[in-house]
């Protein structure tokens, strides 16, 4: 097996957790070693918390060419002015670790990255291309032909229509639903529920159906 680290912790490191053991259940690929979290010093959920988030740390793993690491410390909060707490352990894309739940639907058509964790009941169409270190939720749809950047966010039952584009650090909400052919921004926020018929700017924030803008995130 695999053995594999979760930087994080309580939230999307545990989501992640809870995904590797339905994985394992199918067929034993993961031996999940712990997690990396600057909070938490004591078990997470019955698995260990091996140091802080560091480089240090993450060096001394990587010495074991068989340790890969999955990175779930993105969302609405820890955005763009966080993600130097990935770039600063310097691990090599392709020592991260894609988990695909195994209730998820991907298209052999589809390209998916390094990094990349994608939940229960996701469906993905053909020919869609996903970046590095994108996190999709569960029972979200992902269009034909639709390009998820680096860092892009889709929660939980959100639905994207065709050739959609999300770029780095888009992310769009719960039961959020975009039209085809829409671009979402870096960086931008889509909230809970909205209906996005139109383009989203760069670090835009919207609500609503339709999707008004209230604003930036800067």
């Amino acid at each position: 097996m695999k053995k594999l680290i979760i930087i994080g912790g309580f939230g999307n490191g545990t989501v992640a957790q809870s995904t590797v053991n339905d994985i394992n259940e199918r067929s034993k690929e993961w031996e999940l070693l712990g997690f990396l979290n600057d909070r938490e010093d004591g078990p997470i959920n019955g698995s260990p918390v091996l140091g802080k988030i560091d480089k240090e740390t993450a060096a001394k793993y990587l010495e074991d060419e068989n340790v890969y690491f999955l990175y779930t410390l993105i969302s609405v909060k820890l955005n763009f002015n966080f993600i130097h707490k990935l770039t600063d352990l310097e691990i090599p894309n392709e020592r991260f670790a894609t988990l695909i739940h195994p209730t998820a639907v991907v298209s052999k058509n589809a390209k998916i990255g390094f990094g990349v964790s994608i939940q229960p009941f996701v469906s993905v169409g053909p020919n869609v291309s996903i970046g590095n270190h994108v996190q999709i939720y569960a029972q979200s749809l992902i269009g034909h032909g639709s390009t998820l950047e680096d860092y892009s966010y889709v929660a939980n039952n959100a639905c994207i229509g065709a050739d959609v584009v999300l770029k780095e650090g888009a992310y769009l909400g719960t039961n959020a639903t975009t039209l085809e052919f829409v671009s979402l921004g870096k960086w931008s926020v889509s909230g809970i529920g909205s209906v996005i018929i139109r383009d989203v700017d760069d670090y835009g924030k919207v609500v609503g159906n339709p999707a008004k803008s209230i604003g930036s995130v800067r």
